[in-house]
C-alpha cells in the first residue's frame, strides 16, 4: 500500500489505564493554563507525535521533493487522517454524553430543555475553547454515528468523506424519521465524496422531498416556525454579519426586491457597486424609515463617519414610496476621553463587537447620549447594596455590564447587554451565607450559560469582581479573567510597546484604495462565514 492509499493504523488498545484514572484525572485536571498534576495521564496533554506517520515522515524530509502530483495527494492524504481525528473525537462526545455526570437533576417539569447532548456540549467546549454549540453538534454527530448514520461516521473514518460533508449530513438527517433517514443516507453518500458541502445539501433537500413529500412539508412547518435573524457576527475590520433564516420563498423575494431596487439606483448613476448598493439599502429601509436609493450621490461626496458605503442623509432626502417607521438604536460605545477630544487615537470598543478604530469610535459618539459612571477609585466598583435588594440598581447593573462587556462564560460572546444578570452565590435575604447583591457577586450570563450553571451541575465563583472560576461536572476548572481593559486605559498594556516599534519601521509607499469601485455585478460569495 503506498502513501497515497496509507490509512492510520489501528491504535492500540489503552483501555484499561483509562478506566483506572478516569475518576482521578478528572479531578486532578488542571485549569486552563496551569501544568498538568502528576495524577494525570500523559495523552492527556501529549501534543501529536510526528515521528509516528508516514506523512509526517515526508514533511520532515522536505516538501520540496514531492513533485505536483504528489503534492495534491499529500494535502488529500493529510485530509484522510484529519477525517480520521474527527472521528474519534465524536465518538468520544458520544460516549461522555452516556454518562451520569453529563445528565442533569432537573424536574422534567421545568422544561428547560437541559438534555444531555447539550450539557455535554457545555462541558467539552470549556476543555476544547469552542462555542458550545459548536461542542453540541460534536455530541450530536457521535450520537448519529451510534445509531441511524453509522455509515457516515464509517465513511470519515476512512476518510472518504471530511468532517465538514459529515455535519452536513449529520444535521439535516439527525431528528428525521429512522427509515427516511436511512433512505436518504443510502441515496447521498456514495457521491458525497466527491461532492461539496452545499451540492451535498442539496442532494438531501432533494431526496427527502422524493422519498417522503408528505414529511417533507410537515418539516417545512416546523422549520417556519423556527425563523429568526441572529445575533451580529463580529467580522474583521469594524464590519459585521447577520444570518436571516426564513422560508426560502420569503427570503428569496427579499433579496429579489433588493437587488432591484440597487440595479435601478445604479443605473441612475450611483457610484456605489451593487454589494454596497444592496446592503446599504436594507440598512435604510429598517433603520432610517427610507424605501430606496433613489437619489444619485453628488460627486465627490464623503462618505458618512468615513465608512465606505455609508449614506449621506442629503443623497436619499425625499425619497418617495410607502416606508418603515424609523427605529431608534441603543449603540454602546466606549470612548477614551483622549480619543474623544482628539489628544490621542487610541481604539474604542463597541458593546457586542469589541475593539473599534479611533474614528469610528469619535463618529458614533458624537451627539450620543452620555452616561457617566462613578466608581470607587480604589477598586473600581460600587458600594454593596445589600442582601434586602434581588434586582440590581440600574446604575449598579450598567457598571458590571460595562467591567464584563460579555457573558462571563470563557467560551461565550454574547453582549452583557443581551445577558441576564446572575448572582454568582445565589441570593437568600436574611441568611447569613446568602449573596449579596453588589458588583463582587454578580456578573452577565446568557440565558443557555444560567441554565447550566443553575441547574446542569456547573459550579461558579467569584474570587474578585470580575474573576469566574468555572467548576465543571467532570472536575475541570476554569478561570475567565477579568475583561481586558482598553489599552489606552492601561498604561503597561503590550500594545504600546509594539506600536512604537512598529512606528519605527518606515512604511512602504502604498497608494490609497479609491472608495466605491469595483464591478457593478459580483459572483454571490455564498452564506456569510460564521
Amino acid at each position: 500500500m503506498s502513501w497515497f492509499e496509507a490509512v492510520p493504523a489501528k491504535v492500540p488498545d489503552d483501555d484499561a489505564p483509562r478506566r483506572g484514572a478516569r475518576r482521578r484525572a478528572g479531578r486532578g485536571a488542571p485549569r486552563r493554563g496551569a501544568t498538568c498534576s502528576d495524577t494525570t495521564l500523559a495523552w492527556h496533554v501529549a501534543a501529536p507525535d510526528p515521528r509516528l506517520g508516514l506523512l509526517a515522515e515526508l514533511e520532515q524530509e522536505g516538501l520540496e521533493h514531492l513533485d505536483d502530483y504528489d503534492l495534491v495527494e499529500f494535502v488529500a492524504a493529510a485530509g484522510r487522517l484529519s477525517s480520521w481525528a474527527n472521528r474519534l473525537a465524536a465518538a468520544g462526545a458520544a460516549e461522555l454524553a452516556g454518562r451520569a455526570s453529563m445528565t442533569p437533576r432537573v424536574d422534567t417539569a421545568l422544561a428547560l430543555n437541559l438534555t444531555p447532548e447539550r450539557v455535554t456540549g457545555a462541558e467539552l467546549a470549556l476543555r476544547l475553547g469552542t462555542t458550545p454549540g459548536s461542542a453540541r453538534r460534536l455530541v450530536r454527530t457521535g450520537l448519529a454515528f451510534r445509531r441511524d448514520l453509522a455509515p457516515t461516521g464509517e465513511a470519515l473514518a476512512a476518510g472518504q468523506i471530511d468532517a465538514a460533508k459529515a455535519l452536513v449530513i449529520t444535521d439535516a438527517l439527525y431528528e428525521v424519521p429512522t427509515q427516511l433517514a436511512l433512505g436518504v443516507q443510502e441515496a447521498v453518500l456514495p457521491r458525497a465524496p466527491h461532492r461539496s458541502t452545499r451540492q451535498i445539501a442539496a442532494d438531501i433537500r432533494a431526496a427527502i422531498i422524493q422519498l417522503d413529500p408528505a414529511e417533507a412539508v410537515t418539516r417545512h412547518r416546523d422549520a417556519a416556525d423556527k425563523r429568526y435573524v441572529s445575533r451580529p457576527k463580529p467580522l474583521p475590520d469594524g464590519m459585521a454579519g447577520l444570518w436571516l433564516h426564513s422560508t426560502a420563498t420569503e427570503v428569496h423575494a427579499l433579496y429579489d426586491s433588493i437587488d432591484s431596487a440597487a440595479r435601478t439606483a445604479r443605473l441612475a448613476g450611483d457610484p456605489r457597486t451593487l454589494d454596497q448598493l444592496r446592503a446599504d439599502l436594507i440598512c435604510q429601509r429598517v433603520l432610517r424609515g427610507e424605501c430606496t436609493v433613489g437619489a444619485t450621490r453628488p460627486a465627490g461626496a464623503s462618505d458618512t463617519a468615513g465608512q465606505p458605503g455609508a449614506v449621506d442623509s442629503a443623497s436619499t432626502a425625499g425619497t418617495p414610496g410607502t416606508c418603515l417607521p424609523g427605529i431608534r438604536a441603543d449603540v454602546r460605545v466606549i470612548v477614551p476621553l483622549s480619543t474623544l477630544i482628539g489628544t490621542s487615537d487610541e481604539p474604542g470598543e463597541l458593546a457586542g463587537y469589541g475593539p473599534i478604530d479611533p474614528a469610528t469610535a469619535r463618529a458614533l459618539a458624537h451627539g450620543g447620549t452620555w452616561r457617566r459612571l462613578v466608581t470607587d477609585p480604589a477598586t473600581g466598583t460600587v458600594l454593596d447594596v445589600g442582601r434586602t435588594r434581588y434586582q440590581p440598581p440600574a446604575d449598579l447593573a450598567e457598571l458590571v455590564r460595562h467591567r464584563d462587556r460579555t457573558c462571563v462564560h470563557p467560551t461565550c460572546d454574547t453582549s452583557a447587554w443581551s445577558s441576564e444578570l446572575d448572582h454568582t452565590t445565589p441570593f437568600r435575604p436574611g441568611s447569613s451565607d446568602g449573596g449579596r447583591t453588589a458588583a463582587h457577586n454578580l456578573g452577565p450570563l446568557s440565558k443557555g450559560c444560567h441554565l447550566i450553571k443553575t441547574h446542569a451541575g456547573f459550579q461558579l465563583e467569584q474570587p474578585s469582581p470580575g474573576e469566574f472560576w468555572w467548576t465543571t461536572p467532570t472536575g475541570h476548572r476554569y478561570t475567565r479573567q477579568p475583561a481586558a481593559p482598553i489599552p489606552s486605559l492601561d498604561p503597561e498594556h503590550p500594545i504600546h510597546a509594539i506600536r512604537e516599534d512598529l512606528a519605527a519601521l518606515d512604511p512602504p509607499d502604498v497608494p490609497p484604495v479609491p472608495r466605491n469601485k469595483g464591478p457593478a455585478t459580483s459572483d454571490d460569495p455564498g452564506p456569510p462565514p460564521f
